[in-house]
């Protein structure tokens, strides 16, 4: 979707939307091109909405790349295995 003058992607295996150059958009659809994925473009308006008037004044950055939703899971996991362990040796050394 293009919001202002800035495109993003809002793949649904990701935790939130992404912000993406013009350059990195053109490599990605002749990627997909190239593997053989069919691209559909649709053209219309959207509902005038604040995110597109202000991304029409500035130009607007990500101050960090959204994750996949699995990789998001995961590091949660860990978190709280690394917590859990960390509970149990804080436990053995009191007791």
């Amino acid at each position: 979707i293009k919001l202002g003058k800035q495109w993003l992607n809002l793949n649904s295996l990701l935790t939130g939307p992404e912000l993406i150059s013009d350059t990195y958009l053109a490599l990605f659809l002749a990627q997909l091109q190239q593997e053989g994925y069919s691209i559909f473009v649709v053209k219309g308006d959207l509902s005038d909405c604040e995110a597109d008037q202000l991304m029409q004044m500035i130009r607007v950055e990500q101050m960090h790349r959204p994750k996949l939703i699995g990789e998001e899971l995961a590091q949660l996991k860990e978190q709280r295995v690394l917590r859990t362990d960390l509970e149990q040796v804080l436990e053995a050394n009191d007791g």
